[in-house]
């Protein structure tokens, strides 16, 4: 028996040596997957981010396959590509899940790689929808949603945007007004940017201007600002009252300010009335103030005049019986709501013909009272 006992530690030895061997490769070969947050909360049409660390050893290629719900979109990214398969030693991959609109509850999404040989590591994750949709993570809202102001003026609303998501959230900026205006949408940050970066629970400030055309009728404008990020959307309804403008000008058609005539004549002088503004112009009254004794009067008396246009009006002036021959000044005035424009006219007093002609006779009478004088007392 002695012999058979000198043997024994030989033997222990050689079945050690062999379960080594053989527990070897079932610990070398590994493979897992993992992720910092396996359980998310998220809200109906958000589009979320997962990063995913890939490990195995020996290093090799891994197959990745993703299994969400029924109408759960999900790709999964790597070095700024789609990917279906990494390298595994160690490798970082990242997981986007766009969660459905209309999505409520817990769901799942399961993460498997498998390698060359069966070997396989699943994640499952865990999103619980939360909130009533994508509108109630996002809003808009004005400090001064309806302004007034004039034509001439622009129109400035700040607004301001919350970002009620739990993540930081890129947001895109759309403003829309009025044909002819000039809209415009920026972060208070940055004037001259069209996107604007807003944290989880945080808000921003947006700027929003419009500049109304110069004939721009009076009257209540709409202008929309929107906002889309993250899947997420909202809008603002604004609105610019313009208030109407008044601008009279009277004038005459070439531009001409003068006239002529004589006593005993009335002269009709044509004019035009117009009105730059924005409002319609009713009843313009109008007016003249001429030299003592002469009379002026219109046709027709009163005027209406829409915006942006003109409206023909007629003054007929009448000098005194006494008025000599020169040059005259005669005022006239459109008046309306305290609005008024005035027109100097030179008017010029000529001599009248019957003048003319009384004097050619005088002359005539004078030299023939004259040719008798010398005929009937010449011969003497």
């Amino acid at each position: 028996m002695r012999p058979l006992f000198r043997f024994l530690p030989y033997a222990l030895v050689a079945l050690l040596a062999l379960g080594t061997l053989n527990a070897s490769p079932a610990y070398a070969q590994t493979l897992t997957l993992t992720t910092p947050y396996p359980s998310l909360e998220v809200e109906p049409g958000e589009n979320v981010s997962l990063d995913l660390d890939v490990s195995g050893s020996p290093a090799g290629q891994v197959e990745l396959d993703v299994d969400a719900p029924k109408g759960w979109k999900t790709t999964l990214r790597g070095g700024g590509y789609v990917v279906s398969s990494v390298h595994a030693g160690k490798a970082e991959v990242t997981l986007d899940v766009a969660v459905p609109a209309e999505a409520k509850g817990t769901h799942k999404v399961t993460v498997t790689a498998e390698r060359a040989g069966g070997e396989r590591a699943r994640l499952p994750l865990t999103l619980t929808v939360r909130g009533t949709g994508a509108q109630a993570a996002v809003g808009l809202e004005a400090e001064f949603a309806k302004l007034t102001g004039k034509a001439s003026d622009t129109f400035s609303y700040t607004v301001t945007l919350r970002n009620d998501a739990p993540k930081t959230t890129t947001f895109a900026l759309a403003v829309q007004g009025p044909s002819g205006w000039n809209v415009s949408a920026n972060p208070s940050s940055q004037q001259r940017a069209t996107t604007v970066k807003v944290d989880g629970g945080s808000t921003a400030t947006i700027n929003v201007s419009a500049d109304p055309p110069d004939d721009v009728a009076a009257g209540a404008y709409p202008i929309r600002l929107g906002v889309t990020g993250g899947g997420r959307q909202a809008a603002a309804e604004l609105t610019a009252e313009v208030t109407g403008t008044v601008e009279l000008e009277l004038s005459t058609p070439e531009d001409r300010l003068n006239a002529s005539g004589s006593t005993g004549q009335r002269t009709r002088v044509p004019l035009v009335l117009t009105n730059k503004g924005t409002t319609p112009l009713a009843g313009v009254t109008l007016s003249a103030s001429p030299p003592s004794g002469w009379e002026v009067t219109f046709e027709p008396k009163t005027v209406d005049v829409a915006p942006q246009q003109q409206a023909r009006v007629t003054a007929v002036i009448a000098p005194s019986d006494d008025a000599v021959t020169g040059d005259y000044m005669v005022t006239l005035t459109a008046e309306k709501d305290g609005q008024r424009s005035e027109a100097d006219i030179r008017y010029t007093v000529e001599t009248s013909r019957w003048w003319g002609l009384a004097g050619v006779l005088v002359i005539m009478a004078v030299a023939g009272g004259l040719w008798w004088v010398f005929r009937t007392f010449g011969r003497r």
